[in-house]
């Protein structure tokens, strides 16, 4: 009887999980913050529905209570492995491992041979995630696991970075990606601090070819700013939940997409603006009539491959007259179904990505497919081709018109893209503002401290400019240079006020670094005015003049100009920095 009471009904319920080998594998998506594209899915494990030990947090703790982790550990790899079946070629399967067991050499030998037969798609896709904590812990066995996970043929992620940050550990070693901890990701949003730290993780990674995985995404206002920080890859509730079944179509799929292209689009031009229709053909066309078609017209020099609106393959005329040109080709090819002969691989790009990355994915195809032309779709239906040529053709003449529009001094687009950008939101009956800025006093402290100084105030003013519209503006919100020490940002309505108190309330504290000592405690420099005479000149200040079409029709961006010149004569009369709207109505 003392036996039996004395059982530990946590302890046996555990037993009999590893008896049963019922662990639940749950798999949660990755996806791209760049384009939407599945990257692939991070496996999570839970125990049995309704048992005590259902969380894994907890059934963790307890085995290694009990000391029986790598049980525990082999389960779940095994049980993950298993149903790798539905993973695509090129998608990448996260498994965790858990510290205790890393050097368990008995684990290692299962995990190993877990692979060696269970592994139903290719090693170099499977992503072991290591957490940095060990790495601190313990440099020289960290590396050691390295080397026996990476001569397993898969790739490496860092996990949990957050409060630590290993650099020498990181840089030294061979990942494939460092995963971003959710408590530097909660609420981004709206801390400057987290802010700040993370965009130096992204800059760090860069620098050493890794990429980055955001954890714990809960809200829109997350993902934006993770999209535009230029995090790699993301992954959490909002994004979608973990889910016992492989899911691959993600709504915010297409969110991503839409909400990165201008971000990340050097000239601001999508593929699907370089379309043309060009001939198509059923799964079920028979090869000799496609030879017809390439036969009857010399200017047609590919055909796509067709099954319910959908391309599925492409013919490329030299190739398939090559193919039908060898010894055996026409008589094995001609009578029969264009998908014994078509590549059934060909670059398909969505209609909204950016011209420079469909430019980069082609140019890394295989030296036999590079000059293939591009499969473009819009909402996954066939849309039309765009040839390698035409692409580069345009690419590089948009790269030298818009290098041309750029400030040398600062790289922010000139008066010509301004124009064009104002123009576009009138045209596209938009509700906008536009800050007009310009430093007060800048003349005097040119001619008082010399230019290069100057051009050190108008460099640090442009990366301010960019700084605060990133953090508290709008995606889509744009900053230029007029030239010398004026600038624009185009914005919306409810926005303008918040951005412009921002920029006055950083430049006034940050100015000063600019002067020297004697000038910050005297509040002015000595310079000559318009008429020789020397005289007291306040320190540099920012004056900011707001124009919106809100409560007013402006019909030009002529009229734009005109309307922040006159706001701007009354704003730079005032003292110190200062911001003021138009507050006329129509």
């Amino acid at each position: 009887m003392n036996n039996v009471s004395n059982r530990d009904p946590i302890l046996e319920s555990l037993k009999e999980i590893i008896r049963t080998k019922n662990i639940r594998i749950l798999f949660q998506p990755i996806i791209s913050l760049k384009d939407g594209v599945l990257l692939g899915y991070e496996a999570l494990t839970e125990g049995p529905e309704g048992n005590i030990l259902e969380n894994s947090t907890k059934l963790f703790s307890v085995a290694r209570k009990y000391g029986l982790v790598s049980d525990v550990e082999n389960i779940c790899r095994k049980n993950t492995l298993l149903k790798t079946e539905g993973i695509k070629e090129k998608q990448k399967l996260f498994i965790n491992i858990d510290p205790d067991t890393l050097f368990n050499q008995g684990f290692l030998r299962k995990f190993k041979d877990n692979f060696d037969d269970l592994v139903l798609f290719s090693k170099k896709n499977i992503v072991i995630e290591l957490t940095e904590k060990l790495a601190v812990k313990d440099q020289e066995l960290f590396k050691t696991l390295l080397d026996f996970y990476t001569g397993q043929g898969c790739k490496i992620a860092i996990d949990n970075l957050g409060a630590e940050l290993n650099a020498r550990t990181i840089s030294s070693a061979c990942y494939g990606y460092i995963k971003v901890d959710q408590c530097l990701i909660h609420g981004i949003d709206n801390d400057q601090l987290k802010l700040s730290l993370l965009e130096g993780i992204v800059k760090f990674a860069q620098k050493i070819d890794l990429k980055v995985i955001a954890e714990g995404i809960e809200s829109e206002e997350e993902l934006k700013i993770l999209i535009d920080i230029g995090i790699d890859y993301g992954q959490g509730h909002f994004i979608a939940e973990p889910a016992e079944n492989l899911v691959s179509d993600l709504d915010i799929s297409q969110y991503i997409n839409n909400n990165s292209v201008k971000n990340n689009s050097l000239v601001g031009v999508v593929i699907g603006e370089l379309v043309k229709r060009q001939v198509s053909v059923s799964l079920d066309t028979k090869t000799n009539k496609v030879v017809e078609m390439f036969e009857g017209n010399d200017d047609l020099q590919e055909i796509v491959v067709l099954e319910d609106e959908m391309p599925v393959g492409l013919l490329m005329k030299n190739k398939i007259f090559s193919r039908l040109g060898t010894r055996y080709g026409y008589s094995v090819f001609i009578d029969r179904s264009v998908n014994l002969i078509m590549d059934k691989n060909p670059l398909i790009i969505d209609a909204n990505t950016a011209i420079e990355k469909v430019s980069a994915e082609a140019m890394i195809r295989d030296v036999d497919n590079v000059y293939d032309c591009i499969i473009v779709t819009k909402d996954d239906k066939y849309l039309g081709v765009v040839s390698i040529k035409n692409l580069l053709d345009k690419f590089s003449k948009l790269k030298i018109e818009h290098a041309k529009n750029l400030n040398p001094l600062t790289n922010l687009p000139g008066n010509m893209m301004i124009e064009r950008e104002v123009t576009e939101r009138i045209s596209n009956d938009k509700v906008f503002s536009v800050l007009y800025i310009d430093l007060d006093n800048f003349k005097a402290y040119n001619d008082y401290y010399g230019y290069k100084k100057g051009d050190e105030v108008i460099g640090y003013t442009a990366e301010l400019l960019k700084e605060v519209v990133m953090h508290v503006g709008n995606k889509g919100d744009f900053v230029g240079h007029i030239g010398g020490d004026d600038f624009v940002i185009v914005t919306d309505p409810q926005k303008d006020e918040l951005i412009s108190q921002s920029i006055i309330d950083i430049f006034d504290l940050e100015i000063k670094k600019f002067f020297n000592k004697k000038d910050i405690e005297q509040g002015y420099i000595m310079s000559k005015d318009r008429q020789g005479n020397i005289c007291k000149t306040p320190l540099v200040s920012i004056s900011i003049a707001i124009v919106s079409n809100k409560d007013r029709e402006i019909c030009s961006h002529l009229k734009v100009s005109d309307i922040a010149a006159e706001v701007k004569k009354r704003v730079k009369k005032m003292d110190g920095s200062n911001y003021q709207r138009d507050l006329r109505r129509s």
